[in-house]
């Protein structure tokens, strides 16, 4: 039975789809044995649910910060609003975790980390609403916060605008909604236990569930000529002086903007937010005045020219006017910590038509019943890498399955089960 083009829209409508996401393609690329234990198994570590999701929280309060409805608003009430939201969700974070382990309180040393999150936090956002956003948003206005998209993958190999999946998940989806819907179809797929038959002559007729592409953009903007730009906010340990090179080939990046002009909308590109897990802070004042100076001169410390300046200046003003500070303030000026980047990406249509065939493949990889699952070993992978254990267990031969089963529990992924986040989920 061929689905009609109006049938498979409507199964994306009821979210009957196989979804793949931008960490899903990650994944694959990265190594095919965690991808397969993660996302075609549904292996989750039992014991790495984090206290705090500080990405999520994050953008809870740029999304409150740059919601359309307010952008006129004053700025200063607004960003207030949004610290407040940020503690909020941290706030709900945190009475999750204390449900989800029975308890009546955290442990001692995971609210002081707890504490200290919430305070890199609200540093963060404030640093970002006094000094960044003033400077950098100019000439655009907010369109929407938190898009969701779902869109069929076009069939690079046939042409066909939708190609369609007839896995184990796919069927057991198909399954529940012929059960729940109460179709006669169901009656041809249960057995005389009431469970359903994975092989019977009705999954070979079956067309199966469409492909999909799925994410979550965090803003469209447009720009003062009227052109369309999606913005993504990333939270990161330290900001590399080559991402702006590597964002031409990123998925996310070509992904969602392919993704949005299929939907119709031609938005020129993609702009690349990224924050540190830092904020400039007043420098360190030594114990007792060393070389002349009252405040440290440690490269290490979370500083910057600006914050560094005001305060030597105005509390070692002596010191600062002989020059004593010059050559450290000259280190901050041109070698400091960089505490955000923005960077600009435009995609030109021959990009985008080149982005959709390489997702159609890969998704056609992904979707072969014959596919390959080997480990793809790297250093620094796999040092941070959830399934370590259970992946050098099946290399030596042990049971391995006993310690996916230990230390790992099957269940829906992420994105279903929890508030949508463009953070990177580590492991997965």
């Amino acid at each position: 039975m061929t689905l009609t083009i109006d049938e498979a829209l409507g199964l994306i409508e009821l979210k009957l789809v196989h979804e793949i996401h931008t960490s899903e393609r990650k994944s694959f690329q990265g190594c095919r044995r965690r991808w397969d234990w993660l996302f075609r198994q549904n292996y989750y570590p039992k014991v790495t649910a984090k206290y705090f999701e500080f990405g999520t929280a994050f953008h809870a309060g740029m999304e409150k910060y740059y919601d359309p409805k307010t952008w006129k608003l004053d700025r200063k009430v607004i960003a207030n609003l949004a610290i407040l939201e940020f503690v909020h969700v941290c706030e709900e974070q945190k009475k999750d975790m204390i449900k989800l382990t029975q308890s009546m309180y955290l442990d001692y040393d995971v609210e002081e980390d707890y504490a200290e999150r919430v305070e890199l936090g609200k540093g963060m956002l404030n640093y970002f609403f006094d000094k960044v956003a003033p400077k950098e948003d100019h000439g655009w206005k907010p369109v929407k916060v938190e898009i969701a998209f779902m869109l069929p993958i076009p069939n690079p190999e046939t042409g066909e605008a939708v190609m369609f999946c007839k896995c184990k998940g796919c069927k057991e989806r198909w399954y529940t909604h012929l059960t729940k819907t109460e179709n006669p179809d169901a009656q041809k797929i249960i057995s005389t236990e009431g469970n359903m038959v994975e092989h019977c002559d009705y999954w070979g007729e079956w067309q199966g569930l469409p492909v999909v592409y799925a994410g979550r953009i965090d803003m469209l903007i447009q720009d003062e000529r009227g052109h369309y730009w999606i913005v993504d906010w990333k939270t990161a340990a330290q900001i590399r002086e080559d991402d702006d090179s590597f964002l031409y080939l990123d998925d996310q990046v070509g992904s969602y903007v392919w993704a949005l002009r299929r939907l119709g909308l031609d938005v020129k590109g993609f702009i690349y937010h990224q924050q540190r897990k830092a904020f400039p802070q007043p420098p360190t004042r030594n114990a007792h005045r060393r070389l002349g100076r009252l405040f440290s001169v440690n490269q290490n410390q979370a500083t910057n020219y600006d914050e560094y300046l005001a305060t030597v200046s105005a509390e070692d003003k002596e010191a600062y006017e002989e020059g004593k500070y010059d050559e450290f303030l000259e280190f901050l000026k041109n070698e400091g910590i960089t505490f955000y980047a923005r960077h600009q990406i435009h995609k030109t249509h021959y990009e985008v038509d080149e982005i959709e065939r390489n997702i159609g493949y890969e998704a056609l990889d992904m979707l072969d019943p014959g596919l390959r699952v080997y480990p793809s070993s790297g250093r620094f992978s796999c040092g941070s890498c959830a399934f370590r254990q259970p992946c050098l267990g099946k290399n030596a031969g042990e049971d391995y399955l006993y310690t996916l089963n230990t230390m790992f529990e099957q269940r829906e992924h992420y994105y279903l089960r929890k508030r949508p986040s463009t953070e990177s989920k580590g492991g997965e």
